[in-house]
Protein backbone atom coordinates (compact mmCIF):
# COMPACT_ATOMS: atom_id res chain seq x y z
CA UNK A 1 0.00 0.00 0.00
CA UNK A 2 1.67 3.41 -0.86
CA UNK A 3 0.94 6.86 0.43
CA UNK A 4 -1.80 7.80 -2.16
CA UNK A 5 -3.60 5.08 0.11
CA UNK A 6 -3.47 6.88 3.19
CA UNK A 7 -5.71 9.83 4.13
CA UNK A 8 -3.14 13.41 3.95
CA UNK A 9 -2.59 13.64 7.53
CA UNK A 10 -1.27 10.00 7.95
CA UNK A 11 1.48 10.14 4.95
CA UNK A 12 3.93 8.00 5.34
CA UNK A 13 7.01 9.55 3.75
CA UNK A 14 8.50 13.09 5.11
CA UNK A 15 7.84 14.63 1.12
CA UNK A 16 4.25 13.16 1.68
CA UNK A 17 4.26 14.52 5.09
CA UNK A 18 5.46 18.05 4.26
CA UNK A 19 2.94 18.41 1.45
CA UNK A 20 -0.06 17.58 3.76
CA UNK A 21 1.04 20.12 7.17
CA UNK A 22 0.70 22.38 4.26
CA UNK A 23 -2.47 21.74 3.62
CA UNK A 24 -3.44 21.18 7.25
CA UNK A 25 -5.66 24.19 8.68
CA UNK A 26 -5.79 25.52 12.16
CA UNK A 27 -8.41 25.52 14.70
CA UNK A 28 -7.85 27.28 17.57
CA UNK A 29 -3.59 27.21 17.27
CA UNK A 30 -3.97 23.66 16.63
CA UNK A 31 -3.89 20.96 14.31
CA UNK A 32 -6.86 18.89 14.67
CA UNK A 33 -5.57 15.89 12.93
CA UNK A 34 -2.22 16.08 15.44
CA UNK A 35 -4.50 15.56 18.51
CA UNK A 36 -5.40 12.59 17.02
CA UNK A 37 -4.48 8.83 18.62
CA UNK A 38 -0.88 8.75 17.50
CA UNK A 39 -1.03 4.83 17.66
CA UNK A 40 -3.78 4.84 15.66
CA UNK A 41 -2.17 6.21 12.90
CA UNK A 42 1.24 3.96 13.34
CA UNK A 43 -1.33 0.98 13.75
CA UNK A 44 -2.63 1.70 10.24
CA UNK A 45 0.81 2.28 8.38
CA UNK A 46 2.15 -0.48 10.52
CA UNK A 47 0.07 -3.03 8.46
CA UNK A 48 1.79 -2.95 5.47
CA UNK A 49 -0.69 -4.34 2.74
CA UNK A 50 -4.15 -4.33 4.40
CA UNK A 51 -6.89 -7.03 3.74
CA UNK A 52 -10.34 -5.40 3.10
CA UNK A 53 -11.23 -7.21 6.71
CA UNK A 54 -8.46 -4.76 8.56
CA UNK A 55 -8.95 -1.59 6.56
CA UNK A 56 -12.29 -1.73 7.73
CA UNK A 57 -11.23 -2.35 11.34
CA UNK A 58 -8.80 0.73 11.21
CA UNK A 59 -10.99 3.05 9.55
CA UNK A 60 -13.59 2.33 11.91
CA UNK A 61 -10.39 3.11 14.76
CA UNK A 62 -9.73 6.31 13.14
CA UNK A 63 -13.40 7.58 12.76
CA UNK A 64 -13.76 6.77 16.46
CA UNK A 65 -10.75 8.81 17.44
CA UNK A 66 -12.09 11.94 14.76
CA UNK A 67 -15.17 11.71 16.94
CA UNK A 68 -13.68 11.70 20.13
CA UNK A 69 -11.86 14.75 19.37
CA UNK A 70 -15.19 16.39 18.11
CA UNK A 71 -17.19 15.70 20.99
CA UNK A 72 -13.94 17.47 23.24
CA UNK A 73 -13.53 20.21 20.96
CA UNK A 74 -18.23 20.80 21.33
CA UNK A 75 -17.32 20.69 24.77
CA UNK A 76 -14.40 23.18 24.94
CA UNK A 77 -16.77 25.51 22.64
CA UNK A 78 -19.90 25.44 24.79
CA UNK A 79 -17.25 25.98 28.10
CA UNK A 80 -16.17 28.67 26.15
CA UNK A 81 -19.48 30.19 25.26
CA UNK A 82 -18.15 29.69 21.64
CA UNK A 83 -19.99 28.53 17.91
CA UNK A 84 -19.52 24.71 17.76
CA UNK A 85 -18.45 23.96 14.48
CA UNK A 86 -16.06 21.11 12.51
CA UNK A 87 -12.82 22.38 11.32
CA UNK A 88 -12.32 21.96 7.68
CA UNK A 89 -9.22 19.26 8.42
CA UNK A 90 -11.98 17.28 10.04
CA UNK A 91 -14.23 17.73 7.58
CA UNK A 92 -11.35 16.11 5.10
CA UNK A 93 -10.52 13.29 7.74
CA UNK A 94 -14.63 12.49 7.31
CA UNK A 95 -14.65 13.03 3.73
CA UNK A 96 -12.14 10.19 2.96
CA UNK A 97 -13.32 7.69 5.49
CA UNK A 98 -17.17 8.25 4.74
CA UNK A 99 -17.21 9.92 1.00
CA UNK A 100 -17.44 13.81 0.26
CA UNK A 101 -21.11 12.61 -1.19
CA UNK A 102 -22.32 10.61 1.81
CA UNK A 103 -20.79 13.56 4.00
CA UNK A 104 -22.87 16.22 2.22
CA UNK A 105 -25.66 14.72 2.70
CA UNK A 106 -25.22 13.70 6.50
CA UNK A 107 -25.11 17.73 6.93
CA UNK A 108 -28.05 18.70 4.92
CA UNK A 109 -29.99 16.09 6.94
CA UNK A 110 -28.88 17.39 10.21
CA UNK A 111 -29.35 21.39 8.95
CA UNK A 112 -32.61 20.16 8.36
CA UNK A 113 -33.53 18.88 12.01
CA UNK A 114 -34.12 15.18 10.24
CA UNK A 115 -32.35 13.74 13.90
CA UNK A 116 -34.21 12.84 16.40
CA UNK A 117 -32.81 11.54 19.49
CA UNK A 118 -34.63 9.01 21.93
CA UNK A 119 -34.07 8.48 26.06
CA UNK A 120 -35.03 5.62 27.94
CA UNK A 121 -36.12 7.22 31.46
CA UNK A 122 -34.80 4.32 33.50
CA UNK A 123 -32.73 2.09 31.48
CA UNK A 124 -30.72 5.26 29.45
CA UNK A 125 -30.84 3.49 26.12
CA UNK A 126 -30.52 5.57 23.24
CA UNK A 127 -32.07 5.27 19.69
CA UNK A 128 -31.85 7.76 17.07
CA UNK A 129 -34.93 8.66 14.76
CA UNK A 130 -33.57 9.80 11.10
CA UNK A 131 -35.43 10.75 8.49
CA UNK A 132 -33.48 10.98 5.09
CA UNK A 133 -33.37 13.56 2.51
CA UNK A 134 -37.19 13.38 1.00
CA UNK A 135 -39.45 14.65 3.52
CA UNK A 136 -41.97 11.68 2.16
CA UNK A 137 -39.61 9.24 3.76
CA UNK A 138 -40.45 7.72 7.45
CA UNK A 139 -37.87 8.13 10.08
CA UNK A 140 -35.60 4.84 9.93
CA UNK A 141 -34.04 3.68 13.95
CA UNK A 142 -30.65 4.08 13.44
CA UNK A 143 -27.70 3.12 16.00
CA UNK A 144 -24.82 5.14 14.98
CA UNK A 145 -22.42 2.54 15.73
CA UNK A 146 -23.61 -0.56 14.46
CA UNK A 147 -27.34 -0.60 12.58
CA UNK A 148 -29.88 1.01 10.69
CA UNK A 149 -33.29 0.07 9.18
CA UNK A 150 -32.84 1.35 5.52
CA UNK A 151 -31.76 -0.29 2.38
CA UNK A 152 -28.35 1.33 2.06
CA UNK A 153 -26.85 -0.03 5.23
CA UNK A 154 -27.85 -3.67 4.42
CA UNK A 155 -26.54 -3.46 1.17
CA UNK A 156 -23.41 -0.62 1.79
CA UNK A 157 -22.50 -1.75 4.64
CA UNK A 158 -23.50 -5.69 5.95
CA UNK A 159 -23.73 -7.50 2.51
CA UNK A 160 -20.98 -5.56 0.25
CA UNK A 161 -18.75 -4.46 3.46
CA UNK A 162 -17.99 -0.94 1.19
CA UNK A 163 -19.25 1.49 3.94
CA UNK A 164 -18.45 2.32 7.14
CA UNK A 165 -22.04 3.81 8.22
CA UNK A 166 -24.66 5.02 6.14
CA UNK A 167 -25.54 8.38 5.96
CA UNK A 168 -28.53 8.46 8.72
CA UNK A 169 -25.66 6.99 10.54
CA UNK A 170 -23.35 9.66 10.18
CA UNK A 171 -26.09 12.15 10.60
CA UNK A 172 -26.99 10.92 13.68
CA UNK A 173 -23.09 10.60 15.37
CA UNK A 174 -22.11 13.80 13.60
CA UNK A 175 -25.22 15.81 15.62
CA UNK A 176 -24.86 13.57 19.01
CA UNK A 177 -21.06 15.15 18.70
CA UNK A 178 -22.45 18.31 18.00
CA UNK A 179 -25.68 18.68 20.19
CA UNK A 180 -27.08 19.53 17.02
CA UNK A 181 -30.71 17.41 17.48
CA UNK A 182 -33.58 17.45 19.27
CA UNK A 183 -33.97 15.27 22.43
CA UNK A 184 -37.00 13.63 24.66
CA UNK A 185 -36.79 11.47 27.39
CA UNK A 186 -39.99 8.63 27.46
CA UNK A 187 -40.71 5.63 29.39
CA UNK A 188 -38.95 2.40 28.36
CA UNK A 189 -42.02 0.81 27.69
CA UNK A 190 -42.91 3.51 24.81
CA UNK A 191 -39.37 3.51 23.82
CA UNK A 192 -39.55 -0.45 22.64
CA UNK A 193 -43.10 0.25 21.02
CA UNK A 194 -41.10 2.87 18.98
CA UNK A 195 -38.36 0.83 17.97
CA UNK A 196 -40.87 -2.04 17.33
CA UNK A 197 -42.91 0.44 15.06
CA UNK A 198 -39.78 1.76 13.26
CA UNK A 199 -38.67 -1.42 12.46
CA UNK A 200 -41.83 -2.35 11.15
CA UNK A 201 -42.56 0.89 8.85
CA UNK A 202 -39.12 -0.20 7.14
CA UNK A 203 -39.26 -3.67 6.45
Amino acid sequence: MDDTSYPAFMATTKRARRASDAQTHTMHGQHFVDELDETTARGWSDGGSATSGSRSTKCAAIANATFERLAARAIEARAAGRVIDIPDDALDVLAWLYGAKHLHKALEVIQAGRVKRVVGEKSGRVMYAVTGSGSHEAPYLCFPSHFCTCRSFFWECVSRGEALACKHQLAARLASVLGACASSTVDDLLLGNMMMKYMSTST
